[in-house]
């Protein structure tokens, strides 16, 4: 005797189906926010370099990138912050986690090794934290993070007293994206 089995359809698609994981969704979110704050910060400061300068994105820079961060957030619905081991700027300094997680992908790029495209650590039982590194792939960025001399050099430590963010050169980890979110 043959059986002849009868999923419904509904079923079936469920079974095929099913949603992402919190961690899946988490990621997804984590990449989508950190994309978008690069790509709009990273396209604001090259209009700026190109139409005013170095002088013209540092000043663009240190008036815009916070709100700019806090809109991409709010419009995301999670918290993001762009931090460092050679901030520029105290808001930007790392936790301790963040500390160890800086230094672990550091060693890795000085050792010519691959960095992960992003780390998700859960948090406590309603977040969870998405980190995506930030690495020096543009000379445009060496303009303000490079080797900085003269005029520039004196407008960044006028406006970031605290400034260690400079002597990066091409490939350079220089920091990660926090992502947080409730999952």
């Amino acid at each position: 005797m043959k059986y002849i089995f009868v999923i419904p359809l509904t079923l079936a698609s469920t079974l095929l189906w099913a949603s992402p994981s919190a961690e899946e969704q988490a990621i997804a979110k984590g990449d989508e926010a950190s994309s978008l704050l690069l790509q709009r910060l990273g396209g604001e400061l090259k209009m700026q370099m190109q139409t005013n300068g170095p002088l013209g994105a540092l000043n663009f820079c240190s008036q815009n990138a916070l709100p700019l961060t806090e809109q991409v957030a709010k419009e995301t619905k999670t918290s993001i912050k762009r931090i460092s081991l050679k901030n520029r700027n105290p808001i930007n300094t790392p936790t301790s986690q963040e500390i160890a997680l800086l230094n672990q992908w550091e060693k890795l790029a000085n050792n010519s090794q691959p960095l992960p495209p992003y780390e998700l650590v859960k948090r406590s039982d309603s977040t969870m934290i998405y980190y995506k590194p930030i690495v020096i792939n543009n000379e445009a960025c060496l303009k303000c993070h490079g080797n900085v001399e003269g005029d520039l050099a004196k407008a960044i430590k006028t406006a970031y007293p605290e400034d260690k963010a400079t002597g990066y050169k091409m490939g350079d980890l220089r920091g990660i994206i926090a992502v947080e979110m409730p999952h």
